[in-house]
């Protein structure tokens, strides 16, 4: 790089630190009068968009403790513009809506319609299709906090979906759903979904019916049974032009998933979750990898109508010795009679196995007999292999994932095991604690 070529990359990074600027929105003690600068702020984040107050990328906007009402996120901009609660703060706000949206950043929110002076049943946050590039991080959601004394109709009535994105690039991180009739709903392409906690809800915990998307590492458990829904950990469905069924969902990787029926014996509506349901292919180039699946059904990993799919190192189990169930995996033929081909069903553990060899490859799998003899607590959910457990080196190293359920590395011995964690995998606290 040239003597001149260097001071134009140091201008321009000059530059770029300062024109971004920061921005402060305070409901408590705000002004929309005023500049918007950390003594003299704005009041609320509704306030400041429906302003049209244009931003810059790089730009933040810090948010303080308070209501900032019922928000709609608008804006193309070049490059990221955050906005995130400023540290030590806990704004809140009913809804967040995004459209006609690019490059927006939002962190550290909580979101629930009953910070609104009237209740409302909504989409919490609601990112339409004419947006890219939004990033949703460490915000908690929740339809209300207590829902001890709910009924069945008031599930129906009052709860909120969580999530739902139709967008291109959308990221969703780290956040926490709480009492959400259905938690995350992907309509979008290349979208990301990852680390979330989805508990206490009803329907389907993730809907994943976009292409190119990734579901990797979030926290699934506690599934309300309240309404006529065939409830599902992760669920899936083809649409095409003659509706259900007939079209195809395409390059998705669902990886190192916890999903969990539930985890307390004693909890109202107790519902017989499915694990993975996709029941309206076709499903093509997926990956199922590393995911830990406690559920009391038979449908523990369910493909209708798959093409080029694998489904490699997961751990399916009973919650309880109890119909329905035990829960299996399977790959089977579209509902319409379309063959399912070119797959890989390998070195997995599970309760039950029972796709056709005409599927693909079925190699290096194993039932699980007694769930004492393979984990060392499973009644505790810690599925971590006992040291004389059979899937210990059993598996195959051919097409399988770098890393296990912990991201540890998968081959630890001579072989791979069989299931979602590595035997010598390092010893940590069991996902669904946290």
């Amino acid at each position: 790089m040239t003597k001149l070529s260097r001071l134009f990359v140091l201008y321009v990074m000059i530059q770029g630190s300062v024109w971004a600027a920061s921005y402060y929105v305070d409901p408590v003690n705000g002004d929309m009068d005023d500049p918007g600068a950390a003594e003299c702020p704005w009041r609320t984040l509704a306030e400041v968009f429906s302003r049209n107050i244009p931003f810059e990328g790089g730009d933040t906007i810090y948010l303080r403790s308070g209501y900032h009402g019922d928000v709609t996120v608008k804006g193309l901009n070049a490059s990221y513009v955050t906005i995130k609660a400023l540290p030590g703060q806990s704004p809140a706000a009913s809804r967040i809506r995004i459209k006609n949206a690019r490059f927006w950043r939002i962190e550290g929110l909580e979101i629930s319609p009953q910070f609104a002076e009237k209740y409302t049943q909504q989409t919490m946050v609601d990112i339409a299709e004419s947006t890219a590039d939004i990033s949703i991080e460490n915000c908690k959601l929740y339809s209300a906090k207590d829902i001890s004394k709910w009924s069945p109709e008031d599930w129906v009535a009052k709860s909120c979906f969580g999530i739902l994105a139709r967008g291109t690039r959308i990221r969703l991180t780290n956040n926490h759903l709480l009492n959400v009739d259905h938690g995350i709903t992907i309509l979008g392409k290349q979208n990301i979904v990852e680390g979330n906690m989805i508990e206490n809800f009803s329907g389907d915990g993730i809907r994943a019916l976009g292409d190119d998307c990734v579901y990797r590492r979030n926290i699934i458990r506690n599934c309300y049974d309240v309404d006529d829904n065939h409830d599902d950990g992760i669920q899936s469905w083809s649409t095409g032009p003659n509706g259900v069924g007939t079209g195809v969902v395409k390059n998705v990787t669902i990886d190192g998933n916890l999903i969990i029926s539930s985890t307390r014996d004693n909890r109202k509506y107790k519902g017989t979750l499915q694990g993975i349901g996709c029941f309206d292919g076709i499903y093509e180039n997926w990956l199922v990898v590393n995911n830990v699946i406690i559920v009391d059904h038979w449908h523990g990993i369910s493909l209708y109508g798959a093409k080029n799919c694998k489904i490699v190192n997961n751990t399916v189990v009973d919650i309880n010795e109890q119909e329905p169930g035990p829960p299996w995996i399977l790959i089977n033929k579209h509902k319409k009679g379309f063959a399912s081909t070119g797959n890989l069903i390998r070195n997995n553990l599970a309760k039950k196995f029972i796709s056709k060899p005409d599927v693909g490859l079925i190699d290096h799998n194993m039932t699980i007999t007694r769930h004492e003899d393979f984990f060392e607590n499973y009644d505790k959910f810690d599925l971590h292999l006992k040291p004389d457990c059979p899937a210990i080196d059993a598996g195959s190293n051919d097409q399988i994932p770098a890393n296990d359920f912990f991201e540890n590395p998968r081959v630890q011995g001579r072989r791979a095991d069989i299931g979602a964690i590595e035997y010598k995998s390092q010893r940590q606290t069991s996902r669904q604690e946290h």
